[in-house]
C-alpha cells in the first residue's frame, strides 16, 4: 500500500543506512488516524491528502491490510478471489469492483501479488493501473521479483507521469504494536516521503536502500540466507534422530547456542571486526575438528564407523568454512581422539572450546 515508515531498531541499521531509518513525526502518525480520503494526486506525504490501494489479499498482503485499518487508513481493495476480499471486510475497507476502477480513485497503491508475470499484469496489462491511475499517481511494488521488471516498469510509469518503486516486505519479529515487517524500499526520496506515514502502520524498520530494483536485490539476498539458515536447522534435527537424541531438546539448544547467534558480524571480516574474537585460523582448525568429530559420530550411529561422512549436514558446514576461509586458504587437517591435536589451539586460548 503505501507507505510509511518507522525504526524501532535504528541501532541495528547498517551505518550507511542509519540515515534513512528515523521514527515518523508525532503529528504524522496523528494525521494517519484521521483518515485517508484523497484530495492531492500529487500527494504531500500525509494519508489525508492520499487515497490508498491495495492489490493482492494474501496472508501478507491481508495482514498488511488489517494494520493500516487499525492504524486508520482503510484502503481501497481488490483481489481476484473474492474469498480473500471478504476475509478483510471485517476490517471496514472497501472493496473495488475492477482493478481498474481502484487505479482510478486512488493516487497510491500497493501491490503485493506473487510473481514478475502477476506485477506486470496488475501494473501494465489491460485496464491496469498504468492505464487508470492519473497523474502524479505512486505504484509500491511491495511483491518479491525481478529487479529488471520494477526498473522496466518504473520507466514505463514515468513516461505516464506516474512512479513506480520498490518495496519488498520481510518478516521479523513482531514488536508491541503488532508490526512484524521490515520494508526494504527501492527509489527516491520524495516517494519515500509519501509511502513512510502509511509503512509506519505495518513496518517496523524501513530501510531506504537506493534506486529502483535495489530492494529486491536485498530481498533476494536475505532470502537465500534464510534458507541456508533453515534447512542447516531441519538437517541438523534430522541427524540428532540418527545419534538417539530428543529432538525436542536438540531444538532448545540450538536456539539458546551459537547456533541461534546472528550470522552477520559487525564488519565486513568473516568473524567480525579485528580483535572482536578468534583469529579465523584458529576458529577453523576449531571447527574442522568439530565436524571430523560428528563425522565419526554418525557413521558409528549407523553401524559404519570406518565411513567417517557426516551427511548432508557436514557438506553444508563444510562449505560454509570454505566460504569464509575465501579460494585462498583451506580449512586444516586436524587429527582427533585422545592423541589429537587442533592447530593453532592451546591450553587457555581465546578460542571456543
Amino acid at each position: 500500500m503505501h507507505a510509511a515508515h518507522t525504526a524501532t531498531s535504528r541501532s541495528d541499521a547498517p551505518a550507511d543506512a542509519r540515515s534513512d531509518v528515523q521514527s515518523t513525526p508525532r503529528d504524522v502518525r496523528s494525521d494517519a488516524r484521521r483518515g485517508a480520503h484523497g484530495v492531492d494526486a500529487q500527494g504531500d506525504g500525509t494519508p489525508a491528502a492520499e487515497t490508498y490501494g491495495f492489490v493482492g489479499l494474501g496472508s501478507q498482503g491481508a495482514e498488511i491490510v488489517r494494520l493500516c485499518a487499525v492504524g486508520g487508513v482503510r484502503p481501497i481493495v481488490f483481489d481476484l478471489r473474492a474469498d480473500r476480499v471478504e476475509q478483510v471486510r471485517s476490517s471496514g475497507v472497501t472493496a473495488a469492483p475492477s482493478l481498474a476502477d481502484l487505479g482510478r480513485h486512488a493516487t497510491v497503491v500497493s501491490v503485493c501479488v506473487f510473481a514478475d508475470d502477476d506485477v506486470r499484469a496488475v501494473v501494465a496489462g489491460p485496464g491496469g493501473l498504468l492505464e487508470t491511475m492519473r497523474r502524479g499517481g505512486l505504484i509500491v511494488v511491495h511483491s518479491t521479483c525481478s529487479p529488471e521488471v520494477c526498473v522496466e516498469l518504473a520507466t514505463r510509469a514515468h513516461e505516464r507521469g506516474l512512479a513506480l518503486v520498490d518495496a519488498p516486505v520481510s518478516n521479523g519479529i513482531r514488536d508491541a504494536r503488532g508490526r512484524a515487517l521490515t520494508v526494504m524500499f527501492g527509489g527516491g526520496q520524495r516517494e519515500l516521503g509519501r509511502c513512510r506515514p502509511v509503512f509506519d502502520l505495518f513496518a517496523h524498520t524501513v530501510l531506504h536502500i537506493g534506486e529502483v530494483g535495489s530492494a529486491q536485490l536485498v530481498k533476494l539476498l536475505n532470502n537465500a540466507v534464510f534458507l541456508a539458515h533453515r534447512g542447516a536447522a531441519v538437517e541438523a534435527l534430522r541427524e540428532a534422530v540418527r545419534l538417539g537424541l530428543d529432538q525436542d531438546r536438540v531444538r532448545v539448544a540450538l536456539r539458546t547456542c551459537s547456533a541461534a547467534a546472528s550470522p552477520l558480524p559487525p564488519g565486513d571480516q568473516p568473524l567480525g571486526l579485528p580483535g572482536s574474537g578468534p583469529s579465523l585460523t584458529a576458529l577453523a582448525a576449531l571447527l574442522t575438528k568439530d565436524l571430523t568429530l560428528l563425522d565419526t559420530a554418525l557413521a558409528a550411529a549407523d553401524g559404519n564407523a570406518a565411513d567417517g561422512n557426516a551427511g548432508r549436514l557436514g557438506g553444508l558446514a563444510r562449505e560454509a568454512l570454505a566460504t569464509l576461509l575465501g579460494p585462498d586458504r583451506r580449512a586444516p587437517e586436524v587429527r582427533t581422539g585422545p592423541a589429537g591435536t587442533c592447530p593453532g589451539h592451546s591450553a587457555g586460548a581465546d578460542v571456543p572450546a
